[in-house]
């Protein structure tokens, strides 16, 4: 696993449901080199968290994530996956 910080430029949060009934959160930012990037999270903590955060459009905002190997033992490949885990101004 990898942990990693980086401040972005705020463009917009929602939070929404999956089919199997599960709530999430995603940030949409933009990088500093203008990519447009989004970061979600299933964690209620954090949900509630961003939810209560006051954010206007291309503020600063400081995201920490994860980096996890995932493996998919069928078509035999990897690929990693981030998660988001915290978020500050």
């Amino acid at each position: 696993m990898i942990q990693g910080t980086q401040v972005f430029s705020f463009i917009e949060k929602k939070i929404g449901v999956t089919q199997d009934g599960e709530k999430y959160v995603a940030v949409n930012v933009l990088s500093k080199d203008n990519q447009k990037l989004s970061f979600i999270s299933k964690n209620e903590d954090l949900i509630n968290k961003i939810s209560s955060l006051q954010l206007t459009k291309f503020q600063d905002i400081k995201l920490s994530f994860n980096f996890i190997r995932q493996f998919n033992r069928e078509k035999r490949v990897s690929y990693w996956s981030c998660e988001l885990i915290g978020v500050g101004n």
